[in-house]
C-alpha cells in the first residue's frame, strides 16, 4: 500500500503542476468581427474587422505576420491587401460595389504573445437581409499601426517565469498536502 500511495502521490502531483501553466499558455481569440460571423447582410462593407481578445504583434519588416483575405464563392479575392494593425484590431478594406453573395474570411495573426491564430468564417451580402448591414468604418479612420521592433533575443514568450513559478507553487502545495493525508492515513494504519 505504501508504494501506491507514493505513486498516486506522484501523479497527483504532476497533474497539479500542469495546471497552472494550462491556464498562463492561453493566448488570444478571435471575439468579434464585423461584419459578424455567419452574418447576413444587406451590403456588402467597405471594410472587415476583425477584434481579437490581446493586441497582434507587428514587427517591423515583416507584414506577412497578420493577414486577412476575403474571397467570393468563385473564391475570386475581393479584398484590397491593405490590412492595417491596431493593437488588438485586424482591419481590411473591400473593393467596391460587391454584388450579393456569401463572402468567405480567412485570417491568421501572430498575437502579442507571439502564438500564431488563425481561422475562417463567412458572411453573406443580400439585399432581401433583416439583420441590416454592418456598421460603417472607414479604413482611414482607423489610427495609424503601430510597429514594434522586437530583438531576437527578446522575442520569447514574457509569462516564462511566471509558469515556472506557478508549477513550482501548485506542486509545493500539492505535495504538501498529499504528504499530510498520506502520514495521517499511515498513522491510521
Amino acid at each position: 500500500m505504501n508504494k501506491f500511495a507514493k505513486a498516486l502521490a506522484a501523479i497527483f502531483i504532476a497533474i497539479a503542476g500542469a495546471f497552472p501553466a494550462q491556464a498562463a499558455f492561453a493566448h488570444a481569440e478571435l471575439e468579434t468581427s464585423n461584419p459578424e460571423a455567419n452574418s447576413v447582410i444587406g451590403a456588402a462593407p467597405e471594410v472587415i474587422s476583425l477584434t481579437f481578445g490581446e493586441n497582434l504583434m507587428v514587427l517591423e519588416g515583416e507584414v506577412a505576420a497578420n493577414q486577412v483575405q476575403v474571397e467570393d464563392t468563385m473564391k475570386v479575392r475581393v479584398d484590397n491587401g491593405d490590412y492595417q494593425v491596431n493593437g488588438g484590431v485586424l482591419t481590411v478594406s473591400l473593393k467596391a460595389s460587391l454584388p450579393d453573395d456569401t463572402y468567405r474570411v480567412t485570417y491568421r495573426v501572430v498575437s502579442e504573445d507571439g502564438h500564431p491564430i488563425e481561422g475562417v468564417f463567412e458572411f453573406e451580402v443580400s439585399a432581401a437581409a433583416q439583420s441590416g448591414e454592418a456598421t460603417p468604418m472607414v479604413i482611414s479612420e482607423a489610427p495609424e499601426a503601430t510597429l514594434y521592433e522586437v530583438p531576437a533575443e527578446e522575442a520569447q514568450p514574457a509569462n516564462g517565469v511566471a509558469i515556472g513559478v506557478g508549477v513550482l507553487v501548485g506542486a509545493v502545495v500539492v505535495a504538501g498536502a498529499m504528504f499530510f493525508v498520506f502520514r495521517r492515513f499511515a498513522k491510521k494504519s
